[in-house]
């Protein structure tokens, strides 16, 4: 047997008032007397009325909920980011329907054509692959308000992200400056068309007038503490063996550092090591990790201002916005 669902004919019945009525009552309205609001209210509690979304939104045109795709949900920081976003989208009245591609891009299609489908007023994602956005970016043609949280430079769409490239650069300028001359870099986004840490760090080397050969890249072949576990064993059987590790994640970095406790390395003087995204298990594992800062509030704040903007817009120009946020370096005992 179906769920019978409470219409505003049921608690107008009642009540005895007409539906014109208790409809003006559940929007909020104060026109009518507090003994009247009053009754209709209680007794739609009583009969656990909950309005009828979907008619209202055919009504409105508007859903008042906005998609966020994620990579990955198991991600902290962009878990922390998410929760930061839901957060902000409620201030403003609007609610959040999540999606997570698992990083594959069929999941991701399959995630945005949901969304579309379910009438969210628009969509802000975290994109699997760079190499890989033309379906992103018809969705931006068509009108759709879209946002990604992560830069990709002359993909004409609007982006509100950390800027990557100058995180690792100031990563790598920090281990740099604490004097090693041979930094492995653990991070295999690159393959995934994202070069900004590696671009960074390479910049930050060039910069400091080292030779390309004073960084090297192990791709980890994923983002967990696990991943960086093993890219460790990879990173110290490189000839030269690195001073220092500059990981593209704290996850990664957490699992570097475990490695090396297991193999009698002392952090940072046999090994330093740097991660990215300012994590809780960053500060608090057994050698606290130094880190870039990745502010979660900051890009939520300006994400959900931006999306809200185009969504609440009669005459949106051609034109997109690119925020990118500077992060900064905490520097704890791993470096």
């Amino acid at each position: 047997m179906g769920r019978i669902r409470v219409r505003l004919k049921d608690v107008a019945e009642a009540t005895g008032y007409s539906v014109n009525t208790v409809s003006l009552v559940l929007r909020g309205s104060s026109r009518l007397p507090l003994k009247t609001r009053d009754l209709i209210l209680k007794e739609a509690e009583r009969q656990n009325y909950v309005p009828n979304q979907l008619a209202r939104s055919l009504i409105l045109q508007s859903t008042k909920m906005v998609g966020l795709v994620l990579t990955d949900i198991m991600n902290p920081t962009i878990t922390k980011t998410a929760r930061s976003i839901e957060l902000d989208l409620a201030k403003a009245g609007y609610g959040v329907m999540f999606a997570s591609s698992d990083n594959e891009l069929a999941n991701e299609k399959r995630a945005l054509n949901h969304l579309q489908s379910s009438q969210v007023d628009g969509i802000l994602i975290y994109p699997t692959n760079r190499n890989e956005i033309s379906h992103i970016q018809n969705i931006a043609k068509s009108g759709y308000p879209i946002l990604m949280l992560s830069d990709i430079p002359d993909a004409g769409l609007d982006v509100v992200a950390i800027d990557d490239i100058k995180g690792a650069h100031i990563a790598v300028s920090h281990l740099i400056e604490q004097g090693h001359k041979q930094i492995t870099i653990l991070d295999g986004a690159k393959d995934l068309g994202n070069s900004d840490k590696y671009d960074g760090s390479f910049a930050a080397a060039e910069d400091a007038g080292l030779p390309s050969s004073a960084l090297q890249i192990v791709d980890p072949e994923g983002h967990g503490a696990i991943h960086g576990f093993a890219a460790m064993q990879k990173a110290w059987a490189l000839t030269p063996r690195p001073t220092a590790i500059f990981a593209s994640t704290d996850s990664l970095a957490i699992g570097a550092a475990r490695w090396c406790r297991e193999n009698d390395l002392r952090i940072p003087q046999d090994v330093a090591i740097v991660g990215f995204d300012n994590t809780e298990a960053a500060e608090f594992c057994s050698t606290p990790l130094t880190t870039i800062n990745y502010d979660s509030e900051d890009v939520s704040i300006h994400a959900v201002e931006r999306i809200i903007s185009c969504i609440e817009s009669d005459n949106m120009s051609g034109d997109t916005t690119i925020t990118l946020i500077e992060p900064n370096l905490v520097i704890r005992e791993s470096s």
